[in-house]
């Protein structure tokens, strides 16, 4: 990458801020070396890096490299025999823990909970050196201090050095504490000059003890002397203390030998922390700015590109002939055939981008370039915002392709290109000159001869600084050569004649930067197929400039060029109203698909308790008849027996044939029993008239017919045929209604009821007449508590769908409300309950309720 890019796209600014979010000294270095990649495979592997980064962080936020250090120069002199100082050898200590236990972390969060597969594969690259940590353990302790067990010989040796420490302390302690030498001395003191022990004499009694004189007061008064009694016992303990100190040398260099022979592991251990830690510090940023990993694809990708022109050619946006309509080749589908063979995911997209160097309320805006063409122009006024929209695009392609996090939303897209480029002026004085003119075109002239069809361009301000004519010129003879030679581009420019350029030009595109007129101020909201415009009357106006001089400016501006700035606003104010229509549309195609989704389980829910309550009844069911069918075999074996005893005995033939009866009523009982449990099988699936593979005429329903009314989920007998409308009447239970041929499901046909009825007349069986009393309409809970009004209101219910009723009337009175809630809370979710309405006036008003079956 260009690094005159890097620097006009402030990425250093960005490499900057990562830094500050490593905690690694190595780490740091390569944030601030951190360079865009141009191999789109490295690109994928250090986005999925930093994706795993976070993700891990997200599951264990301690994760760091810990008290790691760049110890590789150290690793370096121990190789060449250097004696390492135990500060730098606790560094080398730290490093190898730091290593060891954030591999350790990043296996075990990855056998835990997965995702990590490529920061595992990279911290599977430290080498654990317990034996280096060990040895060092045992030699040195956390302060740097040598220990007495580093050696067998260091611990003899301080031993007897304590020894002498001690015989010489004693006899200096003797000679202070002694009367002899009470007058000679300044204080009972004993003190240090030079690693010497020495005690303060007078100058005037210096002749009273003999010794060594070390050193003197600043008045002379005072000279410190070391007796002569404990010059041998001073001289022992020194001896001492140059024995240990080269043991301690021959420690030490023990260890860096150790560390030597383990140097270049070390080394590449601690480059994989520095890795881990960028790594660590890339999500930490990306948590900052609230970035999400974006795709990532190539400039020019397999498949048809919609967005290059063919030609030079201009194209021109008229409507489609009725022969090109009916072939379906208008000038844009045949640019890519989208229509037939829509293309792959292509081209830059970032959804709600925002400037990563921005601080305060940032206003996203959304980038697209590379999928329906190749070339944003960007137009509009001064501060308008129109040189953020040119960064924020280069930018977060740099951070994407160094493998950071983008601050876009989901759905995004970066492109991984070969180079980059960037003409971007600070300049806003209208007073520019010919020297800054010629400062843009060297660059853009550098650039045109670099740039390929790989690559992306950007320029600010294009054609600006010269004469207006010539530089609407030059920009649009710039933008047709980037055009023919394929890079992707974003321009920003004043010129008006450049927006009807992009308009009528294959592969460009129109944008503009929202400006509030009201305010005199921008929005920063990117608008791309909308051209700006410059308001320059609007704002003149607004800051009070006489209207009869903003009437004169507008008579100056060409009729023609009006018109196309009126067509543009038109375009533009179509075109909000459009996306509020589409938001409006949006919002509205959500809350569908909640009730929908709403509705969908709350059928899921009465289609379980109709599940569950056939279940239940079949169970019930199959228990009363195996307890009828237990019977009949103690009946059958009570008769048997009976018939076998003597005819004047216990027995009698009239019991006999009493009990042949009762086994006969109860044999019909179980028949009736099977009958009614096939007949609600059923009901809970569609009845097949024939069986699989043979063809069946469609049954016209007709009086007489037995039929199964899905509405109210009782069977009823058609009474007349379907009307003109679809319609037929039904009889069920004592009610009769009228309702849709499709609402109803053919149980069997009237000739068929009619020769069930014969075979049963044959068969001489009778079943049991309906009970003579239907159940009531209207029940009066007034002065029941809630719990058992609840529990005989599911009763009545039950009993009033299976005669077939298709409403009740509940009494509940009004009172304080609770009975009235607690009753309409429970019917509301009762599998039986069509609808609940309160009662008329005259009915009652509130203190009852109807309930519809």
């Amino acid at each position: 990458m260009n690094d005159k890019t890097l620097y006009t796209l402030e990425f250093h600014k960005v490499r900057e801020r990562l830094a500050s979010h490593a905690s690694f000294s190595l780490g740091k270095s390569l944030a601030l070396e951190l360079a865009p990649s141009t191999n789109i495979t490295i690109v994928r592997r250090n986005q999925r890096i930093t994706s795993e980064a976070a993700r891990l962080l997200s599951l264990r936020p301690d994760a760091s490299v810990g008290p790691a250090r760049d110890v590789r120069e150290l690793t370096r002199r121990a190789e060449l025999g250097s004696i390492l100082d135990p500060a730098e050898i606790l560094m080398v200590q730290d490093t190898l823990r730091a290593g060891r236990n954030l591999r350790g972390l990043i296996v075990r969060t990855s056998e835990q909970k997965g995702e990590l597969e490529t920061l595992v594969f990279i911290a599977d690259g430290i080498t654990i050196l317990q034996k280096v940590e060990s040895e060092i353990e045992r030699c040195i302790n956390e302060e740097g201090a040598v220990l007495d067990s580093a050696s067998p010989a260091l611990g003899k040796i301080r031993a007897n050095m304590r020894t002498a420490h001690n015989r010489l302390m004693a006899k200096l302690q003797q000679i202070i504490s002694s009367e002899t030498y009470a007058r000679a001395l300044q204080e009972p003191l004993i003190m240090q000059r030079d690693g010497r022990y020495v005690v303060p004499v007078k100058a005037d009694f210096k002749g009273q003890l003999r010794g060594i004189v070390h050193d003197q007061s600043n008045s002379g008064a005072t000279l410190f002397v070391e007796p002569l009694a404990v010059v041998e016992l001073a001289n022992a303990w020194r001896q001492q203390q140059l024995e240990e100190q080269q043991e301690i040398e021959r420690i030490l260099r023990e260890l860096g030998a150790l560390i030597g022979a383990h140097g270049e592991q070390i080394r590449t251990n601690v480059e994989i922390i520095g890795d881990l830690d960028l790594a660590l510090a890339k999500a930490r940023y990306s948590y900052a700015i609230n970035g999400m990993e974006p795709s990532l694809v190539e400039p020019h990708p397999k498949g048809p590109d919609p967005a290059r022109p063919a030609d030079n050619r201009e194209r021109r946006r008229d409507p489609v002939p009725a022969q090109q309509q009916q072939q379906n080749t208008s000038p844009v589908q045949s640019a890519g055939t989208r229509q037939q063979n829509p293309p792959q995911e292509r081209g830059m997209l970032f959804r709600n981008a925002r400037h990563p160097l921005l601080t305060g309320s940032v206003v996203p805006i959304t980038i697209e370039l590379g999928t329906r063409f190749r070339m944003l122009v960007i137009t509009g006024p001064n501060t308008g915002g129109k040189t953020v929209a040119l960064k924020t695009a280069g930018l977060l392609t740099l951070m994407a392709q160094a493998g950071l996090h983008l601050p876009v939303d989901h759905g995004s897209r970066a492109v991984v290109f070969k180079k980059i480029f960037a003409d971007i002026g600070d300049e806003q004085s209208i007073e520019q000159s010919l020297s800054t003119f010629s400062s843009h075109m060297t660059n853009i002239i550098s650039i045109l001869k670099e740039a390929d069809r790989d690559s992306l361009v950007l320029l600010d301000e294009l054609g600006a600084g010269t004469d207006p004519q010539e530089g609407s010129a030059l920009a649009r003879a710039i933008i047709t050569y980037i055009l023919e030679f394929g890079p992707m581009a974003i321009c920003t420019t004043h010129y008006s004649e450049l927006k009807a350029f992009a308009f009528n030009t294959r592969g460009v595109e129109n944008a503009s930067v929202e400006f509030d007129v009201n305010t005199l101020s921008p929005t920063y909201r990117l608008m791309i197929g909308v051209p700006g415009r410059s308001n320059a009357l609007a704002i003149a106006s607004r800051l009070g400039l006489r209207q009869n001089i903003i009437d004169r400016a507008k008579s100056f501006i060409d009729p023609e060029a009006q018109n196309v700035e009126d067509l543009f606003e038109n375009i533009r104010t179509e075109r909000e109203v459009a996306q509020q229509e589409r938001g409006t549309a949006e919002r509205a195609r959500r809350e569908l698909d909640r009730r929908q989704a709403e509705l969908d389980r709350r059928l899921a829910e009465v289609e379980e308790i109709k599940a569950r309550a056939a279940e239940d009844a079949r169970a019930e069911t199959e228990r009363e008849m195996q307890g009828i069918r237990d019977e009949m075999r103690r009946l059958r074996s009570r008769v048997e027996a009976g018939m076998a005893a003597t005819s004047g005995e216990d027995i009698t033939r009239q019991w006999v044939r009493e009990a042949q009866a009762r086994a006969e009523e109860l044999d019909r009982e179980v028949k009736a029993r099977t009958a009614q449990q096939r007949n609600n099988q059923a009901r809970r699936r569609p009845q097949r008239g024939v069986e699989a593979g043979e063809e069946q005429k469609p049954h016209v329903l007709a009086p007489g017919d037995s039929v199964f009314v899905q509405s109210l989920g009782a069977d009823g007998d058609v009474i007349s045929a379907p009307d003109s409308s679809g319609q037929i009447e039904v009889q069920v239970g004592a009610f009769k209604m009228r309702v849709p041929v499709t609402g109803v499901v053919l149980r069997r046909t009237a000739s068929v009821a009619r020769e069930q009825a014969a075979a049963a007349s044959a068969s001489k069986y009778t079943p049991a007449p309906p009970p003579s009393d239907a159940p009531p309409l209207e029940y009066d809970f007034r002065g029941w508590r809630a719990e058992e009004a609840i529990e005989e209101i599911d009763h009545r219910l039950d009993q009033a769908a299976l005669a077939g009723m298709p409403f009740i009337r509940i009494i509940h009175g009004k009172g304080t409300g609770a009975l009235r809630k607690a009753m309409r809370d429970y019917l509301k979710s009762h599998p039986l309950v069509k609808t609940m309405e309160p009662g008329k006036v005259e009915e009652g008003g509130d203190g009852v309720t109807i309930v519809k079956l």
